[in-house]
């Protein structure tokens, strides 16, 4: 299954949304489509075999509107889509500033008397060129047999036009009086809030901006005799880079040599920098603060760590909660309804009152009525709290998150990894009937390939002592238990004790009774079933380990310890933290028994892990947090990543998912009380009683402020307190 997410010109409001997913969902092969207001882009998941990238370009230009690229990489969509909304925020400045000023030419009538042929052509100038968009949008709705925020825009602005020049120049076919003042006050004040939104969708995208703008063009290649500056597009794999003090990392890699303080605030919100020696991993888009390190790319074009972030911006923000789809449906017959009900009050109002009152009316309740509101409740919130998500190092990878956090009950966390730090370290080697180099050597050529914690231990272990692994036949990883190796006709097994004896293993006594006497993790070898030996392995809690706990009290969450470690480690993990509830020495599918047991008594349930052992409990929880430091099948099947490799995160994230559905809500609340409340008053419910009328260019303005709202109501969260 292919993804692609296309910037699109031309999308208004959630009519357009509605009728680009429309077009796209016709085509063959195409599985999802969401279409994003905010940021103008198109997401779309479809089948390689059947259709294609173009299929789609051409589907989304029949459908009225302008694919600026097509392109894979996430670099050049995302700066695309950022440019076209920094030329649609210069465009409508342009046209509301010359619209402003036509418009206090036009005021000038009061004092110089102009004639109708004058005050035609300044309006003309400002309906048919400051409104031309308004126009051409309609034109394109009409030929889609739809009708949308341009459409009601430009008939109710038309409306007051010709009415104008019917009543200036045939005096006697219709009694009333020109609105020239009201059409281009209209356009004006409508022109000034499309500029406004514009302005405020490019800052709710800022985020993404800054990532982009994070994506550095030239990496300083190490060739013979020297290095050489060359294109960031033409590092390959396992080119050796130069970084000098103060350089930006162009691509993912692995340290050789020299020693560095990193700045990865960028992924990870905190100010603290980063020590990088030897063996540690850097990613592209951080600043090498001090010293000068040369480190192999392993991690380059749409691989990088920081492509990946960039991409899952783009399509979560891209994709649709059920809330979403809810407003989508209610927002396609929004301009239907509206222009019945404008219809009805110009047909009740030239009997009872004249033509004046009558397109008065008409005019207004096409002016004031707003689906952008709507249209944009749930996306703009959604695409500010994404960003400030990422800003705070927390990926949210899927929207549904949103309507999944509330409530959340308990709160399952694995040790290793998540409540400890993961940096294992051998604190004991103890070889059984063989010398310790040998034992090594076993050992390292059954953990070479794998990435759990204990694998990376061995490897920094014996790293230091020049132990070289053997060549393997087969690996294979067994998840929650351990791992087996096989070279030259030797079967090499590295797991649990558990598992060991799961395996018929002998193991003496005496080794037996140290290890569950042990407070350290501990990996057992066996070779063609012998037992050969174990290690002892130890690891931190992580800082703020207890702090996060006492707040998971406060919220009302209670915290549930998990892992594969032996009783005793897990229950002294769990006394420091003060955790009541753990569980030791237990498989990956017993951690999503765990989390289904939790389920089954009617608690919403969050878990917390980082390894290939978590993935089936994260996908099983109402909602799955891994750790940046995590196997990819974790970030996978899971809903939100920390990219800062602090436990407060996950109180950040839970809180930060909660403000975000509070927004929303915010959003929609207004945006359907807005439209309640002033289209009938538009419409004239309050003259007969109260002498009170919206005028069209109030009623322009008010439709302006409501999308305004809406979008500053959602910008609050960059700043808000979490």
């Amino acid at each position: 299954m292919k993804k692609v997410v296309m910037p699109v010109e031309g999308i208004r409001c959630a009519s357009c949304v509605a009728r680009i997913e429309k077009a796209l969902s016709l085509i063959p092969g195409v599985s999802e489509v969401s279409v994003h207001l905010p940021s103008k882009t198109a997401f779309i998941a479809y089948d390689g075999k059947i259709s294609s990238a173009e299929k789609i370009k051409d589907a989304i230009e029949g459908a009225g509107y302008n694919v600026t690229a097509v392109s894979e990489s996430s670099v050049e969509t995302g700066n695309l889509a950022l440019s076209g909304m920094e030329k649609e925020k210069e465009k409508f400045l342009y046209k509301f500033l010359s619209a402003f000023a036509l418009t206090l030419l036009i005021s000038a009538d009061f004092w110089f008397d102009f004639s109708s042929y004058t005050l035609l052509a300044l309006t003309t100038a400002v309906w048919g060129w400051c409104g031309s968009h308004f126009h051409a949008g309609m034109f394109k709705s009409l030929k889609a047999k739809t009708a949308d925020m341009n459409t009601l825009v430009s008939v109710s602005s038309s409306t007051a036009y010709f009415y104008s020049i019917v009543t200036a120049f045939f005096p006697h076919a219709v009694h009333g009086h020109p609105q020239w003042h009201e059409t281009v006050m209209l356009i004006t004040f409508i022109n000034l809030g499309r500029y406004m939104e514009a302005r405020s969708k490019y800052k709710a995208n800022q985020s993404v901006s800054t990532l982009l703008r994070a994506a550095p063009k030239f990496a300083r290649r190490v060739v013979d005799g020297g290095d050489e500056m060359v294109p960031v597009e033409r590092i390959k794999r396992g080119d050796l880079i130069i970084l000098r003090p103060g350089e930006q990392i162009p691509v993912d890699g692995e340290v050789i040599s020299g020693f560095s303080i990193i700045d990865e605030s960028i992924f990870t919100g905190e100010s603290i920098p980063a020590e990088k020696e030897a063996g540690s991993r850097i990613f592209a888009g951080t600043i090498n603060k001090t010293g000068v390190l040369k480190f192999r790319a392993d991690g380059v074009g749409e691989d990088m760590a920081l492509m990946k972030i960039v991409r899952i911006m783009q399509e979560s923000q891209s994709r649709k909660t059920s809330v979403q789809h809810l407003v989508d449906k209610i927002s396609a017959y929004f301009a239907p309804v509206v222009f019945l009900t404008a219809m009805a009050s110009f047909g009740f109002w030239i009997y009872h009152s004249g033509f004046d009152m009558a397109v008065t009316t008409f005019v207004s309740v096409l002016a004031i009525a707003c689906p952008c509101a709507m249209g944009l409740s749930v996306p703009m919130a959604v695409a500010v709290g994404f960003g400030r998500a990422a800003e705070m190092g927390i990926l949210i990878n899927n929207p549904d998150v949103l309507e999944r956090i509330s409530g959340i009950d308990v709160l399952v966390m694995d040790k290793t990894g998540t409540i400890t730090e993961g940096r294992l370290k051998i604190s004991g080697v103890y070889p059984y009937e063989m010398d310790k180099d040998a034992f090594l050597e076993y050992l390292l050529t059954a953990e070479d390939k794998s990435e759990h914690p204990f694998a990376e231990a061995v490897r920094n272990y014996t790293g230091d002592k020049k132990v070289r692994p053997g060549e393997t036949s087969s690996v294979q990883s067994v998840p929650g238990k351990g791992i087996i190796a096989r070279t030259e006709g030797i079967e090499i097994a590295a797991g649990s004790f558990k598992w060991m004896r799961e395996r018929n293993v002998q193991i003496d006594e005496a080794v037996a009774e140290k290890v569950k006497d042990s407070s350290a993790s501990s990996l057992f070898l066996s070779v063609n079933g012998k037992f050969a030996g174990y290690i002892f392995l130890s690891d931190n809690i992580r800082n703020g380990a207890g702090e996060m706990m006492h707040n998971l009290e406060k919220s009302g969450i209670k915290p549930v310890l998990v892992s594969g470690d032996r009783l005793k480690i897990v229950e002294e993990t769990a006394a420091a933290l003060k955790i009541k509830d753990y569980f030791a020495e237990v498989f990956p599918e017993e951690k999503q028994a765990i989390v289904l047991k939790y389920k089954s008594e009617g608690k919403k349930v969050a878990m917390a892990g980082d390894g290939f052992n978590d993935a089936a409990a994260l996908s099983e929880a109402d909602i799955g947090i891994a750790m940046r430091s995590g196997t990819d099948i974790a970030v996978q099947a899971s809903d939100i990543t920390l990219m800062r490799n602090n436990l407060s995160a996950i109180i950040d994230a839970i809180k930060l998912s909660k403000a975000i559905r509070r927004v929303m809500i915010q959003n929609l609340v207004w945006a359907f009380v807005y439209n309640v409340v002033l289209i009938p008053m538009a419409a004239g419910v309050l003259y007969p009683t109260f002498k009170i009328i919206i005028p069209p260019y109030f009623a322009g303005a008010a439709m302006a402020m409501s999308s305004i709202s809406v979008v500053m109501n959602s910008i609050r969260l960059r700043k808000m307190k979490i």
